[in-house]
């Protein structure tokens, strides 16, 4: 195959991947939402409606919520990054950074859910099934990016 040609279709599969990344991070917070509203109908059952107890609920749910909206401003940026360096825009190396920690805490959540035993209902097994797919697609961009890096 001739290396232009090869260079291309890395290139093709990098922002594509970054493409990827960018829809998962919708279904990133899609998911932290419903998860946050779980957690706060619990919340709420737990310890009232009384005034004090919908103060710290609150709190707890903004800062649950600024952590579901980081995390989902994490994936939009390693994607966005992953675009540009697929048409060839000078990029840091932070966007592979964060790809390979994001990956690596995800899989500490899934041990941990699979240690709680929630990976044994169906809503689990599903969710579980669409976050390996955002994994394989955070490592493609890593491996695409490093085989783009070497081809240049």
């Amino acid at each position: 195959m001739n290396p232009d040609k090869k260079v291309r279709r890395v290139q093709s599969l990098l922002y594509t991947s970054g493409v990827g990344v960018i829809l998962f991070s919708i279904w990133t917070g899609l998911r932290g939402i419903e998860n946050l509203y779980e957690v706060w109908k619990e919340l709420r059952m737990e310890y009232g409606t009384g005034p004090e107890n919908t103060v710290i609920s609150i709190i707890l749910c903004l800062f649950a919520f600024a952590v579901i909206m980081f995390v989902t401003f994490l994936y939009v940026y390693i994607g966005k990054a992953a675009i540009d360096v697929s048409w060839g825009k000078k990029k840091s190396n932070l966007y592979l950074v964060l790809a390979v920690l994001l990956n690596i805490f995800s899989w500490f959540l899934y041990i941990w859910e699979f240690a709680q035993g929630e990976l044994f209902e169906v809503k689990m097994i599903v969710y579980i099934i669409i976050d390996l797919t955002s994994n394989i697609i955070l490592i493609e961009v890593f491996v695409f990016s490093l085989l783009l890096k070497k081809m240049r």
